[in-house]
């Protein structure tokens, strides 16, 4: 979930953390298993249907000539989601097409670059951020999804002679020890080594409102010194994540008892003063006391954005899970953050997905599997896991305590090249989806009417639709027409009901980085992430361009702090980050390096944009996980639409959400035809993701 705040500077005893593990897969199962009757029920009906069978037979096997091989499966949006169904179903051998709104692949994942970007420039090389997505944690199980994708895309454009349009991963700086915290207008900011003590001017001694007992440094039973309040999250957390280590199946239960709770809600109204335990002063208030306002305020300050704390508890219990797996995994000592992003912008990666989409064949079994290996998906000829891939940059490269892989088998890197088949189609904005009964010799499928990008209306019709586009883009804006018509009231529900996370960001030019030359650096490129309770929340240092004069800072904010960024006008918005940035730098007159606002060249702000249909990520509220989740899974119109996009998976705000919810929506496809050999095929090529319906036993 990569909104969450890892705050700098106060560290937690890692108490009840998993260390490795799918706890995500094992937490969508048990949902599914504790409170998707429904879904469970339409499922198997849906599959028992064997009219569906002739589908498969007549679309896909008995078709010799691939010329007369008709599209089966429509895919709307060209986002992670979408791209990722089309990638599993072109390695199947089951056509289908992808229809995009804009003029780009990719969705939330979207590079600026500024006009004067140059890959080839070293003074402008530098000069780009992330608008969406930026990281991937580097040894977390449940995200080597995305890793094992990147790969896997070398090897098909190798073979085809597009070794420009090849993946490399960098190491993301999220964090270090030389990063900087300023809050309560403090008389000037403290680097992060130096902040686990520091009250940060929130005790009423300072100025601030919290008891002094909160912030007044104490020593545990084994001489370590920490603030109190440092310490309640561990506490408010520490129970569930033991209980779940031990067991998924009481763990979720004990966990899901909260799931009517918001983050905000169960600390002030179920979390006790008595639930500290050693740590407990009485001070602090009578033991069967809640937390404070005051308390939870300071909790949520620096840990995510303002507001972001009336979410489900849930979500932020298990979003512990995917900060824990940014850690090496291969050793629990290691206390390091391991992240990567793309090398030069990751719209190398959605722009990669095209141009394999676009050639008759893609990935293969045997890269699939060789991917794996080298990812530590599975374990390798020594019968051990280990990760060693190829397109690592120098500075992404593991740490010793890392095994490398003992890779089997071997990519068809010598295959012929692949001639080319368009199947994704841009600035084609699907505008209505409708179910016809009598499709497909009356098994039903979904026309689409489609506005072209020369501003024509033209009509398809599939046996199958995966539409993975945000819930608020369905509302389309038509006269007259829905997007959906004759949706089950729980779907409809589910798309108007789930909670959609606002975030903001901006990217500021300066003609020097003076960040660089300020302090000291606990790397050679990287300063990681500066936090403070201005409205620009976070600044986001580069991890690459530091050979450069000119550099860009990113400011990235969530909730309430980005809905009031949002509503500024665009150079409004520039100017507050502009004050942010030099609220953290006190010694410096930021406004003399600042490169003038100009919009596209030197500056860029986002705060969401007609495609996106409001919000940035899925962020559950109390209650959705049990009520919305399962029936944002299920299938609508016996079986021929299947909604995808991180909001219908567990992990929310990531890319591997989406990776998730398209491979799940595929699979249902297959089940519903019958496609046994297909479904083997792709677990083959794809392995096993967090599809729970997979789970489902047959009657």
């Amino acid at each position: 979930m990569s909104y969450l705040s890892f705050s700098p500077g106060n560290q937690s005893t890692g108490k009840g953390k998993k260390k490795k593990g799918t706890v995500r897969k094992a937490f969508s199962d048990w949902i599914i298993q504790n409170y998707g009757d429904d879904y469970k029920e339409t499922l198997l009906k849906q599959r028992s249907d064997v009219k569906n069978i002739g589908l498969l037979k007549e679309q896909i096997i008995e078709v010799k000539d691939d010329t007369q091989k008709k599209p089966l499966v429509g895919i709307i949006g060209g986002g992670f989601a979408g791209m990722y169904a089309g990638l599993i179903l072109q390695s199947l051998d089951i056509e289908f097409e992808i229809f995009e709104a804009s003029d780009r692949v990719g969705g939330r994942i979207d590079t600026w670059y500024s006009t004067e970007y140059d890959a080839n420039s070293q003074e402008n090389k530098g000069l780009y951020g992330e608008v969406g997505g930026m990281r991937v944690p580097q040894f977390s199980e449940d995200m080597l999804p995305v890793q094992h994708l990147a790969l896997s895309l070398n090897y098909v454009l190798e073979r085809n002679g597009l070794t420009d349009k090849m993946l490399r991963w960098r190491k993301f700086y999220y964090n270090s020890d030389y990063q900087r915290l300023r809050y309560n207008d403090m008389k000037k900011p403290i680097i992060a080594k130096n902040a686990s003590l520091n009250s940060l001017q929130f005790g009423k001694d300072q100025g601030g409102d919290l008891k002094e007992v909160w912030v007044t440094p104490k020593t545990d039973e084994n001489g370590n010194e920490y603030l109190p309040i440092n310490v309640i999250l561990d506490k408010v957390n520490g129970p569930f994540l033991e209980a779940i280590d031990k067991s998924f199946q009481t763990g979720f239960a004990k966990l899901m008892r909260y799931d009517n709770y918001s983050m905000w809600a169960y600390l002030t109204n179920v979390f006790t003063l008595a639930d500290l335990e050693e740590y407990y002063d009485p001070k602090m208030g009578a033991p069967c006391e809640n937390l404070s306002y005051n308390v939870a305020s300071y909790l949520e300050t620096l840990n995510v954005g303002t507001g972001m704390y009336s979410v489900s508890f849930v979500e932020m219990v298990i979003a512990v899970y995917d900060w824990d797996g940014s850690k090496n995994s291969y050793d629990p000592s290691d206390p390091n953050i391991y992240m990567i992003t793309m090398d030069k912008g990751m719209q190398h990666f959605p722009d990669a997905c095209k141009a394999v989409l676009n050639l008759k064949n893609g990935v293969t079994v045997d890269d699939g599997n060789l991917a794996k290996v080298l990812i530590g998906m599975e374990k390798g000829a020594n019968n051990e896991y280990g990760y060693s891939p190829p397109n690592l940059t120098k500075d992404a490269e593991p740490p010793a305590s890392v095994p490398p892989a003992d890779p089997k088998g071997q990519a068809h890197t010598k295959l012929d090249p692949s001639t080319s088949k368009e199947r994704v189609f841009m600035n084609h904005r699907v505008t209505t989806a409708r179910y016809d009964e009598s499709l497909y010799e009356n098994n039903g499928g979904i026309r689409l009417s489609i506005l072209n990008d020369k501003n024509e209306t033209i009509e398809r019709a599939y046996a199958y639709v995966i539409s993975t586009l945000p819930n608020g883009a369905y509302l389309n804006g038509q006269k007259h027409k829905n997007f959906f018509d004759g949706l089950s009231f729980s779907k409809s529900r589910a798309l108007r009901e789930c909670n959609y996370m606002p975030s903001f960001k901006a990217f500021i030019t300066f003609n020097t980085q003076f960040w660089k030359d300020i302090g000291e650096r606990q790397y050679e490129t990287g300063l990681g992430v500066s936090a403070s309770d201005r409205p620009n929340r976070q600044i986001v240092y580069p991890s690459y361009g530091y050979d450069a004069q000119k550099g860009v800072l990113q400011i990235y904010c969530w909730a309430q702090d980005a809905e009031r960024m949002g509503a500024l006008s665009d150079e409004e918005r520039v100017n507050e980050c502009l004050k942010g940035i030099q609220f953290m730098y006190p010694e410096v007159d930021i406004y003399k390096h600042f490169a003038g606002y100009k919009d596209g060249v030197n500056t860029k702000t986002w705060f969401w944009d007609q495609h996106a249909g409001g919000g940035a990520f899925a962020l559950f509220n109390p209650g959705q996980f049990k009520n919305l989740y399962p029936t944002l899974l299920t299938p609508e119109f016996n079986g021929t639409l299947n909604l995808a996009g991180e909001c219908c998976s567990v992990h929310h705000g990531w890319i591997v959400g989406a990776l998730d919810s398209a491979y799940n929506a595929v699979n249902n496809i297959l089940e519903k035809m019958k496609a046994t050999k297909h479904i083997a095929k792709m677990q083959a090529t794809w392995g096993v993701l967090t599809a729970p319906d997979i789970a489902i036993k047959k009657k």
